[in-house]
Protein backbone atom coordinates (compact mmCIF):
# COMPACT_ATOMS: atom_id res chain seq x y z
CA UNK A 1 0.00 0.00 0.00
CA UNK A 2 1.39 2.96 -1.03
CA UNK A 3 0.85 5.77 2.05
CA UNK A 4 1.51 9.26 0.85
CA UNK A 5 1.79 11.90 3.81
CA UNK A 6 -0.18 14.85 4.04
CA UNK A 7 2.33 17.94 3.28
CA UNK A 8 -0.12 20.56 5.23
CA UNK A 9 -0.28 18.02 8.17
CA UNK A 10 3.56 17.46 8.10
CA UNK A 11 3.90 21.29 8.50
CA UNK A 12 1.48 21.75 11.11
CA UNK A 13 3.60 19.45 13.00
CA UNK A 14 7.05 20.46 12.37
CA UNK A 15 6.21 24.68 12.81
CA UNK A 16 5.30 25.80 16.14
CA UNK A 17 4.10 29.02 16.67
CA UNK A 18 6.46 31.93 17.32
CA UNK A 19 4.50 34.60 18.94
CA UNK A 20 7.04 37.06 20.13
CA UNK A 21 8.96 36.70 16.44
CA UNK A 22 5.36 37.60 15.25
CA UNK A 23 5.06 40.67 17.33
CA UNK A 24 8.13 41.68 15.92
CA UNK A 25 7.25 41.69 12.38
CA UNK A 26 3.75 43.71 12.85
CA UNK A 27 5.97 46.16 14.76
CA UNK A 28 8.24 46.27 12.25
CA UNK A 29 5.19 46.61 9.36
CA UNK A 30 4.25 49.73 11.91
CA UNK A 31 7.17 51.56 12.20
CA UNK A 32 7.39 51.27 8.03
CA UNK A 33 3.84 52.81 7.99
CA UNK A 34 5.47 55.66 10.46
CA UNK A 35 8.58 55.91 8.19
CA UNK A 36 6.17 56.14 5.11
CA UNK A 37 4.70 59.09 6.53
CA UNK A 38 7.25 60.88 7.89
CA UNK A 39 6.04 60.81 11.66
CA UNK A 40 4.16 59.63 14.32
CA UNK A 41 1.04 61.24 15.99
CA UNK A 42 0.81 61.29 19.64
CA UNK A 43 -2.13 61.56 22.41
CA UNK A 44 -1.28 60.66 25.84
CA UNK A 45 -4.34 59.34 28.30
CA UNK A 46 -4.45 57.81 32.06
CA UNK A 47 -6.62 55.93 33.44
CA UNK A 48 -5.95 54.94 37.42
CA UNK A 49 -2.84 56.60 37.14
CA UNK A 50 -1.44 54.47 34.36
CA UNK A 51 0.01 56.78 31.29
CA UNK A 52 -1.22 55.22 27.76
CA UNK A 53 -0.12 56.49 24.54
CA UNK A 54 -1.47 56.40 21.07
CA UNK A 55 0.95 56.65 18.72
CA UNK A 56 -0.74 57.22 15.09
CA UNK A 57 1.43 56.34 11.66
CA UNK A 58 -0.32 59.87 10.13
CA UNK A 59 -3.63 61.23 10.70
CA UNK A 60 -6.28 59.02 9.16
CA UNK A 61 -7.42 57.59 12.63
CA UNK A 62 -6.47 60.08 14.99
CA UNK A 63 -9.96 62.02 15.23
CA UNK A 64 -12.21 58.96 14.78
CA UNK A 65 -10.01 56.96 18.19
CA UNK A 66 -9.55 59.57 20.03
CA UNK A 67 -12.74 61.62 21.24
CA UNK A 68 -14.16 59.02 23.59
CA UNK A 69 -10.85 58.93 25.44
CA UNK A 70 -10.69 62.56 25.62
CA UNK A 71 -11.68 62.82 29.36
CA UNK A 72 -8.45 61.10 29.87
CA UNK A 73 -6.23 63.70 28.27
CA UNK A 74 -3.02 63.84 30.17
CA UNK A 75 0.41 66.04 29.22
CA UNK A 76 2.78 64.37 27.53
CA UNK A 77 5.66 62.41 29.12
CA UNK A 78 8.78 60.33 28.37
CA UNK A 79 8.25 56.52 29.88
CA UNK A 80 4.54 55.93 29.24
CA UNK A 81 3.67 52.72 30.55
CA UNK A 82 1.98 51.70 27.60
CA UNK A 83 2.21 52.24 23.93
CA UNK A 84 -0.45 51.51 21.68
CA UNK A 85 0.59 51.43 17.81
CA UNK A 86 -1.93 52.86 15.35
CA UNK A 87 -2.20 52.52 11.66
CA UNK A 88 -3.76 51.57 8.58
CA UNK A 89 -3.02 50.52 5.19
CA UNK A 90 -4.75 52.39 2.81
CA UNK A 91 -3.67 55.76 4.10
CA UNK A 92 -0.26 54.77 4.88
CA UNK A 93 0.42 52.56 1.25
CA UNK A 94 1.83 50.24 3.25
CA UNK A 95 1.44 46.02 3.77
CA UNK A 96 0.30 44.48 6.42
CA UNK A 97 2.52 41.35 7.14
CA UNK A 98 1.35 37.89 6.05
CA UNK A 99 -0.08 35.73 8.74
CA UNK A 100 2.24 33.02 9.84
CA UNK A 101 -0.65 30.50 10.87
CA UNK A 102 -2.39 30.33 7.43
CA UNK A 103 -1.68 27.31 6.03
CA UNK A 104 -1.40 25.10 8.89
CA UNK A 105 -4.23 25.64 10.63
CA UNK A 106 -6.74 24.46 7.45
CA UNK A 107 -9.08 21.43 7.17
CA UNK A 108 -11.66 20.54 5.18
CA UNK A 109 -15.16 20.06 6.36
CA UNK A 110 -18.09 17.14 5.68
CA UNK A 111 -19.06 19.99 2.67
CA UNK A 112 -15.86 19.86 1.15
CA UNK A 113 -14.51 23.39 2.35
CA UNK A 114 -11.50 24.38 3.05
CA UNK A 115 -12.01 25.99 6.01
CA UNK A 116 -9.71 27.23 9.04
CA UNK A 117 -9.84 26.10 13.26
CA UNK A 118 -7.26 28.77 13.95
CA UNK A 119 -9.67 31.70 15.19
CA UNK A 120 -12.01 31.24 18.32
CA UNK A 121 -15.33 32.40 17.74
CA UNK A 122 -14.56 35.99 19.80
CA UNK A 123 -11.37 36.39 17.40
CA UNK A 124 -8.46 34.99 19.72
CA UNK A 125 -5.45 32.97 17.31
CA UNK A 126 -5.15 29.83 18.70
CA UNK A 127 -1.12 29.47 19.44
CA UNK A 128 -0.51 33.19 19.52
CA UNK A 129 -1.80 34.24 23.21
CA UNK A 130 0.47 32.60 25.54
CA UNK A 131 0.81 34.82 28.57
CA UNK A 132 2.70 37.47 27.02
CA UNK A 133 1.83 38.00 23.62
CA UNK A 134 -2.35 38.37 22.91
CA UNK A 135 -3.62 38.67 19.39
CA UNK A 136 -6.89 39.36 18.17
CA UNK A 137 -8.10 39.82 14.50
CA UNK A 138 -11.88 41.00 13.36
CA UNK A 139 -13.01 42.16 10.24
CA UNK A 140 -10.38 43.97 8.36
CA UNK A 141 -8.96 44.29 12.12
CA UNK A 142 -5.91 43.44 13.93
CA UNK A 143 -4.36 43.94 17.60
CA UNK A 144 -1.52 42.32 19.55
CA UNK A 145 -0.02 43.19 22.53
CA UNK A 146 3.25 42.27 24.04
CA UNK A 147 2.71 42.76 27.90
CA UNK A 148 6.67 41.92 29.07
CA UNK A 149 7.50 45.24 26.39
CA UNK A 150 4.18 47.42 26.92
CA UNK A 151 3.60 48.00 22.94
CA UNK A 152 0.82 47.17 21.43
CA UNK A 153 -0.03 47.28 17.45
CA UNK A 154 -3.73 48.11 16.55
CA UNK A 155 -3.98 47.91 12.69
CA UNK A 156 -7.20 48.51 10.14
CA UNK A 157 -7.58 48.09 6.25
CA UNK A 158 -8.73 51.29 5.85
CA UNK A 159 -9.74 54.49 8.40
CA UNK A 160 -12.65 55.48 5.94
CA UNK A 161 -14.24 51.61 6.67
CA UNK A 162 -13.44 52.17 10.28
CA UNK A 163 -16.31 50.09 11.93
CA UNK A 164 -18.80 52.24 14.49
CA UNK A 165 -18.03 49.88 17.90
CA UNK A 166 -14.43 50.89 17.28
CA UNK A 167 -15.20 54.66 17.43
CA UNK A 168 -17.61 53.92 20.16
CA UNK A 169 -14.89 52.16 22.25
CA UNK A 170 -11.24 52.25 20.69
CA UNK A 171 -8.34 49.78 20.93
CA UNK A 172 -10.80 48.23 23.28
CA UNK A 173 -9.47 44.36 22.95
CA UNK A 174 -5.91 45.98 23.75
CA UNK A 175 -7.03 48.12 27.00
CA UNK A 176 -8.64 45.09 28.02
CA UNK A 177 -5.73 42.82 27.93
CA UNK A 178 -3.51 45.50 29.54
CA UNK A 179 -5.47 46.73 32.13
CA UNK A 180 -6.38 43.48 33.56
CA UNK A 181 -2.92 42.84 34.36
CA UNK A 182 -2.81 46.18 36.25
CA UNK A 183 -6.05 45.15 38.33
CA UNK A 184 -8.71 46.50 36.28
CA UNK A 185 -10.95 44.42 34.52
CA UNK A 186 -13.26 45.35 31.87
CA UNK A 187 -16.89 44.59 32.25
CA UNK A 188 -19.94 44.47 30.00
CA UNK A 189 -21.64 47.09 32.15
CA UNK A 190 -22.77 50.39 32.49
CA UNK A 191 -22.12 52.88 35.89
CA UNK A 192 -23.48 56.26 37.18
CA UNK A 193 -23.79 57.17 40.04
CA UNK A 194 -23.59 60.59 43.03
CA UNK A 195 -20.41 61.56 45.12
CA UNK A 196 -21.29 58.94 47.78
CA UNK A 197 -20.64 55.90 45.02
CA UNK A 198 -22.00 54.17 42.08
CA UNK A 199 -23.97 51.50 40.69
CA UNK A 200 -23.07 49.31 37.75
CA UNK A 201 -25.81 48.66 35.01
CA UNK A 202 -25.87 44.83 33.75
CA UNK A 203 -27.67 43.00 31.47
CA UNK A 204 -28.25 42.18 27.96
CA UNK A 205 -28.54 44.69 24.97
CA UNK A 206 -32.02 45.96 25.01
CA UNK A 207 -32.63 46.07 28.80
CA UNK A 208 -32.20 49.44 29.80
CA UNK A 209 -28.42 49.90 30.58
CA UNK A 210 -28.14 52.87 28.20
CA UNK A 211 -31.24 54.74 28.75
CA UNK A 212 -30.99 54.24 32.64
CA UNK A 213 -27.53 55.82 32.08
CA UNK A 214 -28.52 58.87 29.96
CA UNK A 215 -31.60 59.33 31.52
CA UNK A 216 -29.40 60.44 34.82
CA UNK A 217 -27.70 63.27 32.11
CA UNK A 218 -30.81 65.36 32.84
CA UNK A 219 -30.30 64.55 37.09
CA UNK A 220 -27.64 65.18 39.83
CA UNK A 221 -26.07 61.50 38.83
CA UNK A 222 -22.68 61.84 37.65
CA UNK A 223 -21.76 59.40 34.51
CA UNK A 224 -19.23 56.95 34.08
CA UNK A 225 -20.46 54.33 31.10
CA UNK A 226 -23.61 52.99 29.59
CA UNK A 227 -21.21 49.98 27.93
CA UNK A 228 -18.24 48.75 29.52
CA UNK A 229 -16.85 49.94 32.86
CA UNK A 230 -13.50 49.06 34.60
CA UNK A 231 -13.70 47.40 38.25
CA UNK A 232 -10.61 47.25 40.79
CA UNK A 233 -11.50 44.72 43.44
CA UNK A 234 -11.08 46.07 46.86
CA UNK A 235 -12.90 47.40 50.19
CA UNK A 236 -15.06 49.10 48.91
CA UNK A 237 -14.88 47.74 44.77
CA UNK A 238 -14.05 50.60 42.27
CA UNK A 239 -15.49 51.70 38.80
CA UNK A 240 -13.81 53.38 36.51
CA UNK A 241 -14.48 54.96 33.45
CA UNK A 242 -13.38 53.93 30.02
CA UNK A 243 -15.03 55.88 27.73
CA UNK A 244 -17.03 58.99 27.22
CA UNK A 245 -19.50 57.52 24.87
CA UNK A 246 -23.21 56.00 24.38
CA UNK A 247 -24.89 54.23 22.00
CA UNK A 248 -28.29 53.91 21.60
CA UNK A 249 -30.80 51.96 19.44
CA UNK A 250 -32.36 54.49 16.83
CA UNK A 251 -35.81 53.41 17.70
CA UNK A 252 -34.89 54.40 22.11
CA UNK A 253 -33.77 57.64 21.04
CA UNK A 254 -37.71 59.11 21.85
CA UNK A 255 -36.48 58.26 25.12
CA UNK A 256 -33.46 60.27 25.40
CA UNK A 257 -34.30 63.75 23.50
CA UNK A 258 -32.02 65.67 25.70
CA UNK A 259 -29.07 63.81 23.56
CA UNK A 260 -30.49 64.45 20.20
CA UNK A 261 -27.95 67.95 19.51
CA UNK A 262 -25.35 65.72 19.87
CA UNK A 263 -25.85 63.10 17.56
CA UNK A 264 -22.76 62.35 15.84
CA UNK A 265 -24.52 59.77 12.37
CA UNK A 266 -27.97 61.06 12.03
CA UNK A 267 -27.35 59.99 8.24
CA UNK A 268 -26.30 56.30 9.44
CA UNK A 269 -29.28 55.63 11.59
CA UNK A 270 -30.23 52.92 9.12
CA UNK A 271 -27.58 50.61 9.39
CA UNK A 272 -25.56 51.68 12.92
CA UNK A 273 -26.73 52.53 16.21
CA UNK A 274 -26.66 56.32 17.55
CA UNK A 275 -23.62 57.51 18.87
CA UNK A 276 -22.98 60.24 21.38
CA UNK A 277 -19.46 61.59 23.11
CA UNK A 278 -20.49 62.31 26.50
CA UNK A 279 -17.85 64.01 27.15
CA UNK A 280 -17.93 66.67 24.66
CA UNK A 281 -21.66 68.34 25.86
CA UNK A 282 -21.35 67.04 29.14
CA UNK A 283 -18.08 67.67 30.57
CA UNK A 284 -19.18 67.96 34.28
CA UNK A 285 -21.44 65.17 34.71
CA UNK A 286 -17.78 62.72 33.73
CA UNK A 287 -16.14 61.24 36.52
CA UNK A 288 -13.49 58.98 36.94
CA UNK A 289 -13.93 56.46 39.35
CA UNK A 290 -16.36 56.06 42.49
CA UNK A 291 -16.60 53.42 44.61
CA UNK A 292 -19.41 50.43 43.85
CA UNK A 293 -22.46 50.36 45.93
CA UNK A 294 -24.41 48.14 44.36
CA UNK A 295 -25.26 46.31 41.38
CA UNK A 296 -28.34 46.86 39.34
CA UNK A 297 -30.28 44.76 37.13
CA UNK A 298 -32.58 46.91 34.65
CA UNK A 299 -35.47 45.63 32.89
CA UNK A 300 -38.08 47.27 31.09
CA UNK A 301 -41.97 46.67 32.38
CA UNK A 302 -43.60 49.38 31.04
CA UNK A 303 -45.40 50.33 33.67
CA UNK A 304 -45.32 54.32 35.13
CA UNK A 305 -43.05 53.61 38.18
CA UNK A 306 -39.82 52.37 38.34
CA UNK A 307 -39.10 50.37 41.85
CA UNK A 308 -36.33 48.02 42.70
CA UNK A 309 -36.38 44.66 44.46
CA UNK A 310 -33.91 42.53 46.19
CA UNK A 311 -31.97 40.14 43.57
CA UNK A 312 -29.14 37.39 44.04
CA UNK A 313 -25.56 37.01 43.18
CA UNK A 314 -25.91 34.07 40.94
CA UNK A 315 -28.68 36.34 38.79
CA UNK A 316 -26.36 39.42 38.60
CA UNK A 317 -22.77 36.65 38.05
CA UNK A 318 -24.94 35.25 35.03
CA UNK A 319 -25.99 38.68 33.79
CA UNK A 320 -22.42 40.03 34.25
CA UNK A 321 -20.70 36.94 32.82
CA UNK A 322 -22.68 36.24 29.67
CA UNK A 323 -22.24 39.24 28.18
CA UNK A 324 -18.75 39.66 29.24
CA UNK A 325 -17.51 36.80 27.87
CA UNK A 326 -19.16 36.91 24.93
CA UNK A 327 -18.02 40.52 23.85
CA UNK A 328 -14.67 40.11 25.38
CA UNK A 329 -12.00 38.78 23.75
CA UNK A 330 -9.24 36.26 26.04
CA UNK A 331 -11.85 36.76 28.86
CA UNK A 332 -11.83 33.68 31.52
CA UNK A 333 -10.89 32.68 34.66
CA UNK A 334 -9.75 36.44 35.46
CA UNK A 335 -13.02 38.00 34.85
CA UNK A 336 -15.28 35.29 36.62
CA UNK A 337 -13.08 35.98 39.60
CA UNK A 338 -13.56 39.13 39.36
CA UNK A 339 -17.50 38.68 38.78
CA UNK A 340 -17.82 35.91 41.53
CA UNK A 341 -15.98 38.56 44.29
CA UNK A 342 -17.94 41.87 43.18
CA UNK A 343 -21.48 39.95 44.05
CA UNK A 344 -20.60 38.93 46.86
CA UNK A 345 -19.65 41.97 47.82
CA UNK A 346 -21.94 44.66 47.24
CA UNK A 347 -26.35 44.21 47.01
CA UNK A 348 -28.08 43.54 44.31
CA UNK A 349 -31.55 45.10 43.08
CA UNK A 350 -33.75 44.43 39.99
CA UNK A 351 -34.45 47.87 38.46
CA UNK A 352 -37.69 47.82 37.43
CA UNK A 353 -38.01 50.47 34.62
CA UNK A 354 -41.51 52.59 34.48
CA UNK A 355 -42.02 54.97 31.35
CA UNK A 356 -41.80 58.20 33.96
CA UNK A 357 -38.31 58.63 32.81
CA UNK A 358 -37.48 60.81 35.72
CA UNK A 359 -38.43 58.63 38.22
CA UNK A 360 -34.85 56.54 37.17
CA UNK A 361 -32.76 58.74 38.64
CA UNK A 362 -34.59 59.74 41.96
CA UNK A 363 -34.77 55.68 42.86
CA UNK A 364 -30.65 55.17 41.96
CA UNK A 365 -29.98 57.79 44.02
CA UNK A 366 -32.15 56.60 46.76
CA UNK A 367 -30.35 53.16 46.53
CA UNK A 368 -26.66 54.64 46.73
CA UNK A 369 -27.52 57.06 49.35
CA UNK A 370 -28.89 53.98 51.16
CA UNK A 371 -26.15 51.88 50.69
CA UNK A 372 -23.66 54.56 51.32
CA UNK A 373 -24.81 55.37 54.72
CA UNK A 374 -22.33 53.67 57.88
Amino acid sequence: MNHQTNPSKTLSRRIQPNPAAFFETVYQAFQNAEQAVGSSIDRYYSIDGHTIRLRFAGPALVDDLTPALEHHATPPTSAPALTICIWDSMSTQTEWPSFPWWEYFMHVNSNGEKVSNLYTPRGDIRGYNDGRIYTHIGADLFSILDIKQNIAVYWCQDAAQLPLYEKGAPVRTILHWWLRDKGLQLLHAGAIGTPDGAVLLAGKGGSGKSTTALTGLQSDLLYLSDDYSLVKLGSPPHVYSLYNTAKVRPDNLKRVPHLHHALTNANRLETEKALFFIGQHYPDKIVSDLPIRAILLPKVTGLPDTTIEPAGAKEALSSLALSSLHQLAGSGKALIHTINQLVNQVPIYHLKLGTELDQIPMVISDVIARESAP
